[in-house]
């Protein structure tokens, strides 16, 4: 089975849509070029991959590469420190 991406195209006070397509296939491919290339020209429509982490996670995934992480020996001290 192909690689597939989930996305949700939302035409604002329109309606929602959500699509499954195979990334892996030519017909695929060029879909979501034109779909890409739609939301950039259309500020209306926007396009969102659910297989993208949401913005919380993407915050704690740049403070764990800021090195903003708290560094423990053991779960206690883990526990302690909350």
């Amino acid at each position: 089975m192909g690689r597939q991406s989930g996305f949700i195209l939302e035409k604002i006070n329109m309606t929602t849509i959500k699509l499954t397509i195979n990334e892996r296939t030519g017909k695929g491919k060029h879909l979501l070029a034109l779909l890409k290339e739609l939301a950039k020209s259309d500020k209306d429509i926007l396009i969102e991959n659910e297989n993208e982490p949401n913005s919380e996670t993407l915050k704690a995934m740049k403070e764990a590469e800021a090195g903003l992480v708290t560094m423990v020996d053991s779960v206690d001290e883990l526990f302690n420190s909350i």
